[in-house]
């Protein structure tokens, strides 16, 4: 009973948080956005097949290059979807990409992502620090490495 209970808390949660645009669709993320070949040819999504943090860092460069940087996540069998962010990878100009139960090493998620972090900074300012989400592999590091600077 408590586990049916907890399930129908989380999908009425689930729907309340959902984001609709003006056609009344549910947007959970801007990579709807993608073309399959801009996602298929992202560095994002070939880091699995990466086994440097120096080739990590180059795919990062050339998501920016190409205006399609990403956040990286790694989740469970399902993704964690937070309301915000769709606002968030629309102000700064990323999208948030999941890799669930199996993905890259954490150290090659770690340098991608730290490229996207210094990319954002120079670009956006301080502000998105404070906003983005903290289970960004390797932004809790990041962040306390930039604050001793």
């Amino acid at each position: 009973m408590k586990f049916i209970l907890t399930l129908f808390i989380g999908i009425i949660t689930f729907n309340l948080n959902a984001q609709t645009d003006d056609d009344e669709t549910v947007i959970f993320s801007r990579i709807g956005e993608l073309s399959d070949e801009q996602l298929n040819n992202s560095g994002a999504s070939k880091l699995t097949f990466i086994t440097s943090e120096k080739e990590a860092g180059k795919m990062a460069e050339l998501d920016i290059e190409n205006e399609n940087p990403f956040l990286l996540l790694m989740g469970g069998i399902a993704p964690t979807i937070i309301a915000t962010d769709p606002q968030f990878e629309k102000k700064y100009g990323i999208y948030f990409y999941e890799f669930g139960c199996a993905g890259p090493e954490n150290e090659i998620i770690i340098a991608y992502n730290k490229i996207i972090f210094e990319h954002l900074n120079s670009t956006k300012g301080k502000k998105w620090i404070k906003e983005v989400r903290d289970d960004v592999i390797g932004f809790k590091e990041w962040k306390r490495n930039y604050k001793r600077k």
